[in-house]
């Protein structure tokens, strides 16, 4: 399977590789390089925060790209849980070892050391990657009631659906926020102001996956116990858009819409832990 293509590989949880229903290749790139370049910049934009390196995870790094892009899918997953045994916070996890080795991938992408196939598979690992440390992540109080922040995801144009979709939720008792045209950084800082644990992005189209992989990314970092459910039309275009994008759910119907941000809700005194 490794010398598969791009198509068939595409980004999944295990980066074994299922045949894409509805990303082309060039989105499915897209997707892959904004989610190196994104944790990149993000490592980048801490290095006035943090020390230098030690010589220990400096390795740590290398071991880390290496299983990144290499064969065994559970590879990096295991040298992220040594560091966490070791004493590593999910913050120094995020920082100094996705986010570093994010930003290692990056200059090895502009330097041409690594390939599409590489870039593809670095990028779905690090996406579950994200999700997988949830637990490690500090406490978070969620509020109390059903609720949710519904938003577009930045540069989307099409707002009737997301529109209608709050007002049927909040007719079935649901205390949605609903935002429009936000940047980024607008809805991240939502999320850590607001004391949301559910979050649903509305796209129309495939050419917002770019936009889609960097509020994902954004938020999972900002807010690593949050659920995230992608609605939209991208969502019936790209059936497994949230395997790809690292989300927690996706659907295009409005009662599969319903079902899925049900169960989300009842999943939070689990993943949030709180009884």
């Amino acid at each position: 399977m490794i010398d598969m293509p791009i198509p068939v590989r595409a980004i999944d949880s295990d980066a074994h590789g299922q045949a894409p229903s509805g990303l082309p290749e060039a989105a499915l790139m897209v997707l892959a390089q904004e989610v190196i370049l994104r944790l990149a910049r993000w490592a980048q934009e801490a290095a006035s925060r943090r020390a230098a390196l030690s010589p220990s995870v400096a390795c740590d790094i290398d071991a880390l790209c290496d299983a990144l892009t290499g064969i065994d899918p559970g590879a990096a997953k295991v040298i992220i849980m040594d560091a966490h045994e070791r004493g590593a916070s999910h913050e120094e996890l995020c920082l100094y070892h996705i986010g570093e080795a994010a930003r290692r991938l990056g200059e090895l992408w502009d330097e041409d050391r690594l390939s599409y196939h590489g870039m593809a598979v670095a990028a779905g690992r690090i996406l579950h990657l994200l999700k997988d440390l949830r637990d490690l992540a500090p406490p978070f109080d969620p509020r109390g009631t059903r609720s949710a922040l519904f938003a577009t995801v930045p540069g989307e144009m099409h707002v009737l659906g997301v529109t209608m979709a709050a007002d049927l939720f909040r007719e079935d008792g649901w205390e949605i926020d609903l935002k429009l045209d936000k940047s980024e950084a607008e809805l991240s800082d939502l999320v850590q102001r607001g004391g949301y644990a559910i979050v649903g992005l509305s796209a129309s189209s495939l050419d917002r996956v770019r936009a889609l992989a960097r509020v994902v990314v954004e938020l999972r970092l900002i807010s690593p116990k949050i659920l995230i459910f992608v609605g939209g039309y991208i969502a019936k275009l790209e059936p497994d858009i949230a395997i790809r994008v690292g989300a927690d759910g996706a659907a295009w119907e409005m009662e599969r819409c319903k079902g899925q941000l049900e169960h989300m809700h009842e999943q939070l005194p689990e993943i949030m832990g709180y009884s």
